[in-house]
């Protein structure tokens, strides 16, 4: 049975609309449904670019559990989804009991989800958690290939995808019952994982902690002045540390960024690469001050040869 995706998910798939539109979809940033969603995660996470697979498995790692029930119940979904669902989240959040409850779940699958549901319960000590609450990070949860997708449809999948972070979900769980001041604490003496967790924290002091983390590495820093979706603080404390501010690719996602002050942006022009300078006269994402800004350093540079 072929997976059928909409014109949207194709052409976000394509890269129509460019790489950035890409990073919003995986992130929740565009408007889509949970199936489209779901379906460019598992694509993107099966993917050749490393940052995107590794941006669509954090993102499946932290998909909403209420979201993740309604797709399980959801009669309408793609068997070859639901295969998904239930191979990649066994036992956990609930939704094996969805999952057999509805009409549209294969059979096949159906039989191995009960089988392997008498297993763990065969195998689970006496004090063990409930299956539902434990991260199991050596069980393989088979994805869907969706290569070459297009707007009638796509290959039946087969392909395998690589498990995610449990720790990373784990401290994702932990989080949601952390208060500020634990947070900020995690953001500020945590790791990789907790760092990446709560720089998007709604709570400004939250993400503005990471930043002061004396672990974070230039190569995080650089991923936090590109995401368009930073928010003005984080961008301020950026700017104030003289060693970022070194990095030339730190400077470049600064001058791309909508909420780095034109000020520090026409400052750092001064240094970027003919190549860079060209590429921004041509970019519709940033400011007319700043492609204007752009043309004159490049004819000043003509006028220097």
């Amino acid at each position: 049975m072929r997976l059928k995706v909409s014109p949207r998910v194709a052409g976000i798939v394509a890269g129509q609309d460019g790489r950035d539109e890409q990073l919003h979809a995986i992130r929740g940033q565009l408007e889509l449904t949970d199936t489209e969603r779901l379906t460019l995660l598992i694509y993107f996470g099966q993917g050749q670019d490393r940052e995107l697979a590794g941006e669509a498995r954090q993102a499946l790692a932290l998909f909403p559990v209420a979201n993740l029930r309604l797709l399980a119940a959801d009669a309408a979904l793609h068997p070859r989804l639901l295969g998904f669902l239930a191979k990649r989240y066994a036992g956990r959040h609930g939704l094996d009991a969805l999952l057999m409850a509805n009409p549209s779940f294969p059979d096949a699958l159906r039989q191995e989800l009960q089988a392997a549901a008498v297993q763990r319960e065969t195998e689970k000590p006496a004090d063990s958690p409930d299956p539902s609450e434990r991260e199991n990070p050596d069980e393989n949860r088979d994805g869907v290939d969706l290569s070459d997708p297009d707007a009638e449809n796509t290959e039946e999948p087969t392909a395998s995808e690589e498990p995610e972070s449990s720790e990373h979900l784990s401290k994702y769980q932990m989080s949601m019952t952390m208060g500020v001041a634990e947070k900020i604490k995690a953001a500020q003496t945590g790791d990789k994982e907790w760092r990446g967790l709560l720089i998007n924290d709604s709570n400004k002091l939250v993400s503005s902690a990471v930043l002061k983390n004396p672990r974070i590495t230039e190569g995080e820093v650089y991923t936090i002045a590109r995401n368009k979706s930073t928010n003005e603080e984080l961008i301020r404390i950026i700017l104030l540390n003289r060693e970022w501010i070194k990095n030339y690719s730190i400077k470049l996602a600064l001058v791309m960024h909508p909420r780095t002050p034109l000020g520090n942006v026409l400052r750092f022009m001064g240094i970027l690469t003919e190549k860079d300078l060209k590429n921004l006269v041509k970019s519709r994402e940033v400011s007319p001050a700043i492609v204007n800004n752009a043309r004159r350093l490049l004819m000043a540079k003509d006028k220097h040869r």
